[in-house]
């Protein structure tokens, strides 16, 4: 109903199958614990990035059903600050 009506929405995931059975008209993906789908507790960096990833997706998935999985590791990937200029396309 948002979408009919002009409004972008995105779709933070942590579980792929239902994901990819009900398909949001865009969705990011994480291999992240329930509960914790921006990362670790109190872990800036980690949370910006996921923030980024899905304004990204807004402004750049143009098709239904993508999902989009950038491969963050729970507790294995290390987060450094994004920058502001990072969270616009183009």
């Amino acid at each position: 109903m948002l979408e009919k009506q002009g409004i972008v929405t995105v779709n933070l995931s942590i579980n792929r199958d239902i994901s990819a059975r009900v398909p949001a008209p865009r969705t990011v993906f994480v291999r992240y614990p329930h509960g914790a789908p921006f990362g670790e507790p109190h872990n800036q960096a980690q949370h910006l990035t996921i923030l980024r990833d899905l304004l990204l997706a807004a402004q750049t998935l143009d098709r239904p059903g993508i999902i989009l999985e950038p491969g963050y590791r729970w507790r294995r990937t290390s987060f450094e600050r994004p920058q502001p200029d990072s969270f616009v396309v183009g």
